[in-house]
């Protein structure tokens, strides 16, 4: 029996000769595992990097996404954490991989989850949920739309949380440097989130690279 890999391949030599006299209005720039990443994809993503910058990460005072989950230690997308300059053929490969990790593990965003975002994002804006509706509309973005974001942010600080952040190690003489003599469980639970936060990228990175090394990953040279 093929392998889903082997019948995008298959597709892909047979039909090919069929689209060489249509005009190309896309073409696939890179296969990962079972996964395509096509010209318009790498496109998207420039635009949207260029308008959001920097993904941020933890900051004990305001989130980098006023709309994400609270007390979270990594909002936005990891892998666009500190990397405005990769190339977004090699971010998007990442996103790949990343999605495909959490698929592996079975991370999800129950709809408790996703419930409880919700739930604290209206609290923390003193909002009903017709205004947060509201609001959204005017954003262009429908409610389910935005569940579904709150869903994939969910899932990513899940992953942080579980698969990457134990990979830190964050020594005690560490903490007390940040802590200054502050003893107190606030300021070493505040010193520890922004060693992690600082070092996430980093590990992420490296654990990426692991699982890149393994993977089936097929760029496509320019025809």
């Amino acid at each position: 029996m093929k392998t889903i890999r082997q019948m995008i391949l298959s597709f892909l030599l047979l039909y090919s000769p069929l689209l060489l006299g249509a005009e190309v209005v896309d073409r696939i720039v890179a296969i990962v595992g079972n996964e395509i990443i096509t010209q318009s994809d790498v496109k998207k993503y420039t635009g949207r990097s260029s308008r959001t910058g920097k993904a941020g990460c933890f900051d004990s005072n305001r989130g980098a996404n006023p709309d994400s989950p609270p007390n979270t230690p990594h909002r936005g997308n990891p892998t666009e954490c500190g990397v405005t300059t990769k190339n977004p053929l090699d971010a998007l490969i990442e996103e790949k991989l990343m999605k495909q990790e959490m698929e592996r593990l079975a991370i999800t965003a129950t709809d408790q989850d996703i419930n409880n975002a919700i739930r604290d994002v209206l609290t923390r804006n003193k909002a009903s949920l017709e205004n947060l509706k509201s609001e959204l509309a005017k954003k262009g973005t429908s409610f389910d739309q935005y569940k579904k974001n709150l869903s994939e942010e969910i899932r990513h600080m899940k992953f942080m949380a579980q698969v990457i952040f134990p990979r830190i190690r964050i020594g005690d003489d560490e903490i007390a440097h940040i802590t200054a003599g502050d003893n107190s469980e606030d300021a070493r639970f505040k010193a520890r989130l922004q060693l992690l936060d600082e070092r996430a990228p980093e590990e992420l990175t490296r654990y990426l690279n692991e699982v890149r090394a393994k993977a089936y990953i097929d760029i496509k040279k320019p025809q």
